[in-house]
């Protein structure tokens, strides 16, 4: 039997054994993990070498010498699947199942994790933690983190996020909390007892909320008050990511 492709991983910097500090970057490695895709290697990068100016993107290297560039975690996924290279986690879901799955992944990603961003580099005090925690050189930290807040908020304020104030955002990140919690209660994950792409998503970002230290200090607040939520990231990290060894002790707290 031949050798099946590999994929080299393209995303930001990240310490040894932890989550990444990029929610999409987590994703993706989640995501092979979850699929039990093996044969992949990480390499970090900024977002400024990548094809959309955004990370993560792969490339794909088959057997045979092709090698495919693909941007943007979702057609990352998309395509892995389509082509047979994974396997597919709602395999077994029902057409409505996936809609109220799909449904989350968005209000995850694209509103829930624009807020949690928008806290962590908007507010002075979280964003001199996350400076001094970024996986690069400390010479590299202040400028590193100059150029990453500049961009970000910039980003943030241009698609309505960074517009709220303090007390709607928080409103934000709680209503989903919340909703999440009572979700998963009663049962192991979203539509049983075997993790489907909603639980890769949702743990994905819940990891890496948890991940960024004293950056994200409301938002891991409002998780670790969750006993479901602090019971469904154990039992996934234990799962997919063992070597998290950090984020165990956190949640098992």
């Amino acid at each position: 039997m031949s050798a099946g492709p590999t994929i080299t991983l393209y995303g930001f910097p990240k310490h040894e054994n932890e989550p990444s500090t990029s929610g999409y970057c987590q994703k993706l490695e989640t995501f092979f993990r979850a699929t039990g895709f093996t044969t992949y290697t990480h390499s970090a990068t900024l977002n400024n070498y990548a094809p959309k100016k955004k990370l993560p993107y792969i490339e794909l290297k088959y057997p045979f010498g092709k090698v495919e560039t693909i941007a943007d975690s979702h057609f990352i996924i998309k395509r892995l699947i389509a082509n047979g290279i994974t396997s597919d986690p709602d395999a077994s879901l029902t057409p409505t199942q996936r809609s109220d799955s799909r449904a989350w992944i968005v209000w995850t990603e694209e509103l829930i994790y624009s807020a949690i961003v928008n806290t962590r580099w908007g507010r002075d005090h979280n964003y001199n933690s996350i400076v001094q925690g970024l996986p690069v050189p400390w010479p590299l930290q202040s400028p590193l983190g100059w150029y990453l807040r500049r961009n970000i908020t910039s980003a943030l304020w241009t698609a309505g996020v960074g517009r709220h104030s303090e007390e709607e955002l928080e409103s934000i990140l709680q209503e989903y909390v919340d909703a999440l919690a009572l979700k998963l209660d009663g049962t192991e994950f979203f539509f049983g007892t075997e993790p489907t792409l909603v639980d890769v998503v949702a743990y994905s970002f819940l990891a890496n909320s948890l991940c960024v230290g004293e950056g994200n200090s409301e938002y891991q607040l409002m998780i670790l008050k969750k006993e479901r939520l602090k019971t469904y990231v154990a039992s996934l990290t234990e799962r997919w990511f063992p070597e998290y060894r950090k984020l165990l002790e956190k949640v098992n707290e």
